[in-house]
């Protein structure tokens, strides 16, 4: 295979993963929304939640942002250790 071809597959790989890594992080901040708002609902609603806040463990949402983070931190060591694999032209 011919050293252009083997760059567009390497550059297709990365692309493809930040694009998949940022529909995650996405649908991971659009659940943490939606569980915010039915929280919210509840409280106006002056229904208790269904499952009360265990003090010993972070907020749902502070456990969704932390993932994101790491989801990201992973992304970019990803992305660092494919472009360290490309050729130096």
């Amino acid at each position: 295979m011919a050293r252009g071809g083997s760059g567009a597959i390497l550059a297709s790989a990365l692309a493809g993963g930040l694009v998949g890594a940022a529909g995650l992080a996405w649908w991971l901040l659009n659940r943490s929304e939606r569980r915010r708002f039915e929280q919210q609902a509840r409280r106006v609603l002056h229904q208790p939640e269904i499952a009360p806040h265990d003090p010993e463990r972070p907020p749902l949402d502070a456990q969704l942002h932390d993932r994101v983070q790491q989801l990201n931190q992973a992304i970019d060591e990803v992305r660092r250790q494919l472009e360290r694999m490309q050729p130096q032209n």
